[in-house]
C-alpha cells in the first residue's frame, strides 16, 4: 500500500509532526568509555527501583490475599452463603449494562464524528493482483467501496475538497501488489473532542445510576418488632 504515512496535529496555530517519526541522530562523543559506563549505571539504578517496586507490590498483594482467605475461613457456610446473595444483588443486571454501552457508544461517535472536517487532495489507486481474474475482482471492489465510503464521510461529518481532488483508480495487470498515493487530511477542535467525551460521560454515569440496585439489606436479619400497647 502506501509507502508513508504522514500525519500533523496543530494546537493553537503550531504545527507538530506525529508520523513519520524524524531519525534519530547519533553523536560519537555521546560513546566514549565514560559515558556508556554512566549509562549503565543508571540504567542498572532504575531496574533496581523497578524491581524493588515489583517485588513489595507482589508482597502486598500476597498479604492482602491471605488476609481474606483467612477471613474467608472463619465465617460459616450461612454467612458465605448469605455474602453470595449481598454480592450477586449488589451487580446491575447484564442487559441493562449493554445497552447503556451501546446507548451511549450510540451518541458519542456521531456526536464526535460529526465535528471531524476532512479534506481530500488525492486518491490514486494502482490495483494488482496475482493473475488477471483476481486483479479484476479486486479492482472491482474497490470501485464499488469507494462511493459508499466517501458518502458515509460525508453525511456524517464534514467532506472537503471531492470537486478539485485528483481521483485516479486503475487497474494494473503487470502488478502484483496494489499502490496506493493518498493525501487525506482531517481536522477537528479541541473542544469538538472534549465536548462529545464530556457529555457522553455524564449521560454513562447517570445512566448507571438508574441501573445500579440500591444496597441490599442483609439475607437473614429479622425486621424489628413493633410493641403491641395494652388498652
Amino acid at each position: 500500500m502506501a509507502d508513508e504515512l504522514k500525519l500533523d496535529v496543530s494546537v493553537l496555530g503550531i504545527k507538530i509532526g506525529i508520523l513519520p517519526k524524524k531519525p534519530k541522530k547519533y553523536k560519537l562523543s555521546d560513546y566514549t568509555l565514560k559515558k556508556i559506563a554512566k549509562r549503565d549505571k543508571k540504567k542498572a539504578e532504575r531496574d533496581a527501583k523497578k524491581a524493588a517496586a515489583a517485588a513489595l507490590k507482589k508482597k502486598k498483594k500476597a498479604e492482602e490475599k491471605k488476609r481474606k482467605q483467612a477471613a474467608q475461613k472463619k465465617l460459616t457456610k450461612a454467612e458465605k452463603k448469605e455474602q453470595k446473595k449481598r454480592k450477586k444483588a449488589s451487580r446491575p443486571p447484564l442487559p441493562g449494562l449493554i445497552t447503556l454501552l451501546r446507548d451511549t457508544l450510540g451518541f458519542f461517535f456521531p456526536s464526535l464524528f460529526g465535528k471531524f472536517h476532512f479534506h481530500v487532495a488525492r486518491i490514486k489507486l494502482k490495483i494488482g493482483g496475482k493473475d488477471a481474474a483476481e486483479t479484476a475482482l479486486t479492482y472491482y471492489a474497490v470501485t464499488n467501496a469507494l462511493g459508499p465510503v466517501l458518502g458515509f464521510i460525508d453525511r456524517h461529518s464534514n467532506l472537503h475538497g471531492m470537486k478539485r481532488a485528483e481521483i485516479d483508480i486503475s487497474p494494473d495487470f503487470l502488478s502484483e501488489e496494489i499502490k496506493a498515493d493518498v493525501k487525506l487530511g482531517f481536522s477537528t477542535s479541541l473542544g469538538g473532542i472534549l465536548g462529545p467525551a464530556l457529555r457522553s460521560g455524564i449521560k454513562l454515569v447517570a445512566g448507571y445510576m438508574k441501573i445500579k440496585p440500591s444496597a441490599p439489606a442483609s439475607v437473614g436479619t429479622k425486621p424489628p418488632e413493633t410493641k403491641k400497647e395494652n388498652n
